[in-house]
């Protein structure tokens, strides 16, 4: 029998927060900007989401002196300051489902929690797999939920028309979904990436950079290279994980993720 449930820590008083999502997924573009958010920006966590969906196995870190920590998605939560134009809460994890039920489960007790915390517009982030490399600035595509938001954010350089991007498989696109049914608006953020590389700086600092834009926050992007070099050792383990899972699972388990 599948469970998932979400554990709150404390419930932070906040004011129509924006709500946004990166989880792991091509070129890991959304998690790879949320959590070099929640570094730089300090912010605090505030949940769990714990889910029988999630891929079955547990993280042995060296740091850590080989203690083990299970999967799970984390909450995390800014207030709105000088160099913040909102409050936001922050999703982040280790992983998605594996399951395509799964997805619907934990999406809609993602929304719902924060719909609870009067947030009304969320952004997904992920990335759009070109299949070949690049040496051209990589183009933000975006999807969004109706005329008004597309409007808005095209006037930060993300590109709506002529997109190449014909549908969003995941969490980045399940979330809209659930979302627009809850009355809030939403907009998917997706860097352009190859697909070759575990992790993308280049397209990460480009998403960055359209939130930094919308947000009006202004961050330190030198560490970013850096960091993304640690990750791609424990994304090669993990994604090699995934795909002995899914492998196992009869069609059509298997997915690739645009978010």
């Amino acid at each position: 029998m599948s469970s998932t449930a979400i554990y709150l820590t404390k419930k932070p008083k906040l004011k129509d927060p924006v709500v946004l999502e990166g989880l792991p997924g091509i070129g890991y573009i959304g998690k790879n900007v949320v959590d070099y958010l929640i570094d730089e920006c300090k912010a605090e966590k505030f949940g769990e989401i714990l889910s029988s969906y999630f891929p079955p196995l547990v993280i042995m870190s060296p740091k850590k002196n080989g203690i083990i920590e299970e999967l799970k998605n984390e909450l995390y939560y800014l207030k709105k300051g000088p160099n913040l134009n909102h409050d936001l809460i922050i999703v982040t994890g280790d992983a998605q489902s594996i399951d395509m039920q799964g997805h619907f489960v934990i999406g809609r007790k993602i929304i719902e929690t924060v719909h609870g915390f009067g947030a009304k517009r969320i952004i997904t982030l992920g990335g759009f797999s070109t299949g070949s490399l690049s040496d051209k600035n990589p183009i933000v595509y975006g999807a969004g939920t109706d005329e008004k938001i597309v409007n808005e954010f095209e006037k930060y350089g993300v590109m709506f028309k002529k997109t190449p991007v014909g549908q969003i498989i995941g969490a980045s696109g399940i979330l809209l979904s659930i979302a627009k049914r809850h009355n809030m608006d939403g907009v998917c953020l997706m860097g352009e990436t190859s697909g070759i590389i575990s992790s993308d700086p280049k397209s990460t600092e480009a998403v960055i950079n359209v939130l930094a834009k919308y947000l009006g926050f202004k961050i330190n992007l030198s560490k970013l290279e850096s960091r993304e070099k640690e990750m791609n050792t424990i994304i090669k383990k993990l994604e090699k994980i995934k795909k002995d899972i899914i492998s196992t699972k009869k069609a059509p388990q298997q997915l690739e993720y645009i978010g």
